[in-house]
């Protein structure tokens, strides 16, 4: 920028669009030739080629500018305005009728006389919060926007694995008016502070530091501060100047976009009270600054979860701390912001629930951290090398980089060979078995410099860096070096093909396992073909591993009872059965008898550190992998005859009323393993509601010729009494779920879309220590799936019931389930469920996004040691007991149950010290204590305190339960589904089964960016971008719940993203 002393700044470029003259343009300080040349250039052009306009993504409008070949501007620095004569055709300009005229109505002449359509120019934003570019928009914070993260979409709805919901609390389900709340924007690097004015027909409404009023129906935000605001009277005034309270997305988005709300005025006192807040953090930030920027050396090189708290504690003296030893907020958000910042070292695990202020943290290992480090010098070394004049490869680290791309290029050349390249985010499947010829084949052995380049690509791939981290260029630069992918684009997707391509992961592989695995949990890139190349992996257990069974004096033998264990044909770990026994007038106990590793697998013992750290079975096909690895822990406790138990038992009436409940640990006799489909077919049951008939198969069907794991009993085989105590057994568990129903549990549980697969027709063709080509491709069935049968997913809601109120008689801390806010919004939540929700599910049919925020809004889910009631379930107490083989929460409860159950031995009497809710008519009285239990017992006999459980059980166990389930039942089992997609869609597997086009239905409009919605094939959420509007519909005029005939424009595998193009609007007669 250039000016006179009086004169205002004007740009150089502006002065370049003056008309030309027919003199020089401009007098410079340059030499005569060059202003020559200059301007002999800017005299021989034309009007018309000044006027060629290139997109630009931009959240407004830029000018337009000249793309047209021309020799560089000159620079500022050889302008001189004190020197600068207006051309002849300037003052002929100045005497046209026009000029003299105002500005706005020069404007509309000029309009009337060029008629030409305005060009809506994109935001440079991307609608799926992938790498975004950071270097060259604008990174206002008055222009700040929320990331609309893809990774959002497993929130679109609820999960249910048969028994209960499977979502844990997500962070934005708690946020209460008055709580202070970081938002960013991965993307943009940016973050505000805001405070929360509420939740308003299903929307979070903010108000930012920077005087902006944004909503969003879910936000995960990175750090909170409870209860912010306390008096409610200061939000009002704000809350009461909000533009619109309106429920539709559409609206709020318009007025966001004009940047209407409350004024900075009216909030005032809210703005002074973050700015505050914010200064006395960067104070805390500036003041330690130094230790601060030691995190990951104060911290240690392991690799490991660590909540905010303990990161502060590690780095910050304990003078800072205030009431009860405990960090202040400002404190702890210096912390955060911190290592927010450190995108290498640590890994906000933000698709969990957030523990207390902030999500819990995943450290990497040292040797992460120095390896990107190494890989980037390595990179730069290599382009500053190939950019200077030829000369002779001397440095050895240049050496061996040049060495992996040769050998990285002659493994893509050979792969190609055999199986096709491809831009959707998985590589094309095996072309035919015998075209290989092993004698050619191979795969090398990696130098330590190419196992480096190798683990920093799979650690880029895994999503080890921000969406807007610097670390991004360096993955496109090895893709560029090696040459393989001209005309791909060199993002993340490539780099994952690139692995597959060269062995270093299965064709088929999951990106899913690699960006959900957490510490502890060593990865197999190549399950059941080669053993892990990782160190630290956990040594196999044996028996000597399980200690002496604690309660085999208290064991009640159940030799009188038939114990049903009802599984399919290939379970092989059975951790629960049912029996019953007649009690008269019409009632019945029910036994609900689950496996008992408790009673020898002693808590802290390295078997429970593995259960620890696996929280879960993982069934996702083709990785299946148990809690236990070791085949003695399932011969010691799967249900059969001679094996203990811990029962849980009800009394219930034939109306589903429940008079009395205990708990007995036991041993077993007679023991009946019989499919669900035989006892459906025992009590005339249909044994799943109306599944979808839809079908995709690709790859070879395997064989159906494996012998069966256990001796199953036919309904045939039954015995006249048996079958009448399945059919007592099924009326019994439909009048509980009735009674569960009126209460206002949710209805049905709708079928999902799950994929089936078999790997049984792969070999790999040739394999080194770390890489492996393979001959075949998976087996995969994508079909509906029921969401379990009713008769066994009701009784153990019963055994989940009875042991929640044994636990809460006692005062023992154990992991309830509850719906974190439903006490809250009880009257909102039940109307919702009533009028809304519930009528949808009954009639079949999937609720929409909207309607699931609004739930998750209302209630939410989490898990706690503080008793609440799970509307959801229609229970007052819930906890999970019946899995403790598969699932480590539940043999957490056993845990504590059974410590309990010695105690009460040893006391010589119940430990109960109040009735649970709904038990009689003092229910909710506290009763007296037990002898020898007062107040002040520390209940040191209890393996866990409640400060061990919501300190540091919980906030891992959260995590780790939800990523365990996001992998089996939600991002892992997409991936499988569109692996199958794109056999199907672009290399002609099963293609007569997949249609030619589908049903879009728009769930949420992303303005100027995208659709949101899904499509009539699998319920699979799909999007559409501008460039797929293709005319049929503007955006701005498409509104939630429209439906188009659409096909599929590309898929992305690894993504998990289906695109696909509009067709034509469908209208509301032609809707299937």
């Amino acid at each position: 920028m250039l000016r006179r002393s009086s004169q205002n700044y004007v740009c150089w470029r502006c002065l370049c669009l003056r008309p030309p003259a027919k003199d020089a343009l401009l007098r410079r300080r340059t030499p005569r030739s060059a202003a020559a040349a200059y301007s002999a250039l800017a005299t021989s052009r034309t009007p018309l080629q000044d006027t060629r306009i290139v997109t630009r993504f931009d959240h407004r409008q830029l000018r337009s500018v000249s793309t047209e070949q021309s020799l560089p501007s000159p620079p500022a620095s050889q302008f001189d305005l004190d020197t600068f004569t207006p051309s002849e055709s300037s003052e002929a300009q100045a005497r046209k009728p026009s000029f003299n005229l105002p500005i706005r109505e020069r404007l509309r002449k000029w309009e009337a006389e060029n008629p030409t359509p305005a060009l809506a120019v994109p935001r440079d934003q991307p609608a799926d919060a992938s790498v975004a570019n950071i270097l060259t928009k604008n990174r206002s914070e008055l222009n700040f926007t929320l990331d609309n993260s893809a990774q959002d979409d497993d929130t679109a709805c609820l999960h249910f694995d048969g028994v209960d919901m499977a979502d844990l609390g997500l962070g934005g389900a708690t946020l209460q008016a008055g709580d202070l709340v970081e938002v960013g924007s991965g993307s943009w690097k940016l973050r505000l502070l805001s405070i929360c004015l509420g939740n308003f027909n299903g929307h979070m409404h903010f108000y930012t530091i920077t005087g902006k009023w944004f909503t969003s129906r879910f936000v995960r935000s990175g750090f909170v501060v409870k209860k912010f605001i306390q008096d409610p009277a200061e939000l009002q005034a704000v809350i009461d100047a909000i533009p619109s309270l309106s429920p539709d997305s559409t609206v709020l988005d318009e007025l966001q976009d004009l940047n209407v709300g409350p004024s900075r005025d009216l909030a005032a006192s809210l703005i002074r009270k973050m700015f505050t807040f914010q200064s006395a953090s960067r104070h805390i930030h500036q003041t330690y600054v130094e230790r601060l920027s030691r995190a990951h050396t104060a911290l240690g090189n392991e690799e490991r979860l660590l909540s905010l708290r303990e990161i502060a504690d590690a780095l910050l003296p304990a003078s800072l701390k205030r009431n009860k030893g405990v960090f202040p907020p400002e404190v702890l958000y210096a912390v955060y912001c911190v290592i927010e910042e450190q995108d290498i070292a640590f890994r906000a695990l933000d698709r969990g629930p957030r523990h207390r202020e902030s999500y819990v943290f995943m450290l990497r290992s040292g040797d992460t951290d120095r390896n990107v480090y190494w890989v980037e010098q390595l990179v730069r070394d290599y382009y500053k090398f190939i950019s200077e004049p030829p000369k002779r490869w001397s440095q050895s680290g240049i050496i061996e980089f040049n060495e992996f791309l040769e050998q990285a290029r002659e493994l893509i050349d050979q792969s190609r060979k055999e199986r096709e390249w491809s831009p959707y985010g998985m590589i094309g499947p095996c072309k035919g078995v015998d075209r290989w010829e092993s004698s050619r084949l191979r795969t090398p052995r990696w130098s330590g410099t190419g196992r480096a380049l190798l683990k920093f690509m799979q650690h880029w791939v895994s999503g080890g860096f921000s969406p807007g981290s610097r670390w991004h260029w360096i993955g496109p630069s090895i893709l560029r070096a090696i040459g393989r992918y001209q005309d791909a684009l060199l993002d993340s997707t490539t780099g994952w093909t690139f692995l597959q391509e060269i062995g270093w992961i299965p064709p088929w592989d999951i990106s899913a396992r690699h960006a959900l695995r957490l510490p502890g949990i060593p990865l197999n890139r190549h399950v059941g073909f080669l053993p892990t190349p990782d160190p630290g992996s956990p040594a196999p257990t044996t028996t000597s591993a399980l200690g002496a069974d604690r309660l085999t004096r208290l064991r009640q033998d159940f030799a009188r009872s038939t114990v049903y264990c009802i599984d399919s044909a290939d379970t092989l770990d059975v951790d629960d059965g049912i029996s019953l026994e007649p009690a008269g007038n019409g009632e019945y106990w029910i036994h609900v008898h689950i496996a008992d590793p408790a009673s020898r697998i002693a808590p802290g013992s390295p078997l429970a550190e593995q259960a620890a750290l696996r929280v879960q079975t993982n069934y996702l096909a083709g990785f299946y992998q148990r809690m236990f690895d070791s085949d003695d822990v399932r011969e010691a406790f799967s249900l059969g005859p001679n094996k203990p138990t811990l029962t849980f038992s009800a009394r219930v009436t034939e109306t589903g009323r429940l008079l009395d409940s205990r708990v007995t640990p036991g041993i077993l006799r007679d023991v009946v393993y019989i499919t669900p489909e035989e006892v459906a077919s025992v009590c005339d049951d249909t044994l799943s509601e109306s599944v979808p008939p839809h079908v995709l198969e690709v790859g070879t069907r395997p064989a159906n010729d494996k012998p069966p794991v256990k001796e199953l009993t036919t309904a045939r085989e039954l015995s006249r009494g048996q079958r009448r105590e399945l059919q007592t057994l099924w009326k019994l568990a439909d009048a509980l779920q009735r009674v569960r129903i009126e209460n206002g549990a949710i209805p049905a549980y709708l079928p999902r879309a799950k994929a089936t697969v078999s790997l049984d027709g792969i070999a790999p063709k040739t394999t080194s220590d770390d890489s492996a080509l393979y001959r075949g491709d998976p087996y995969i069935r994508v079909a509906y799936d029921g969401q379990g049968f009713a008769l066994v997913s009701s009784l153990m809601q019963l055994a989940g019931e009875v042991g929640a109120r044994w636990c809460y008689e006692r005062d023992i801390p154990v992991p309830y389930r509850v719906q974190v806010v439903a006490g809250e919004n009880l009257d909102a939540l039940r109307k919702f469920n009533r009028e809304v929700l519930y009528p949808q599910l009954a009639a079949g049919k999937n609720p929409s996004a909207q309607d699931w925020h609004t739930l998750l809004s209302l209630g939410g889910f989490d898990i706690s040691t503080a008793p609440a009631p799970n509307l959801a379930m229609g229970l007052e107490l819930y906890t999970k007991v019946t899995s403790p083989l598969r699932r480590y929460p539940d043999l957490l409860v056993h845990w504590q149950i059974e410590a309990a159950l010695l105690e009460e031995e040893r006391r010589g009497q119940s430990l109960a010290v109040r009735k649970s809710p709904g038990s009689g008519s003092n229910s909710n009285e506290t009763g007296p204590p037990a002898k020898g239990t007062t107040a002040r017992d520390s209940r040191s006999w209890l393996p866990f305190s409640k400060k061990d459980l919501e300190d540091g059980i919980f906030p891992r166990l959260r995590v780790r339960e939800r990523h365990a389930r996001l992998l089996d039942n939600i991002d892992g089992n997409s991936q499988w589904i569109l692996q199958a997609l794109v056999r199907a869609w672009r290399f002609g597997e099963g293609s007569s089964q997949l249609p030619k086009t589908f049903h879009f239905r728009v769930s949420d409009v992303v303005p100027r960016r995208a659709l949101k919605g899904q499509i009539d094939w699998f319920d699979r959420p799909a999007f559409v971008e501008l460039q797929h509007m293709n005319d049929v519909a503007r955006i701005a005029d498409v509104k939630p719940g429209d439906v188009f005939k659409v096909e599929l424009a590309d898929v992305n595998v690894y993504m998990n993203r289906i695109c696909v193009r509009l067709l034509e609007k469908v209208e509301d007669e032609e809707r299937r």
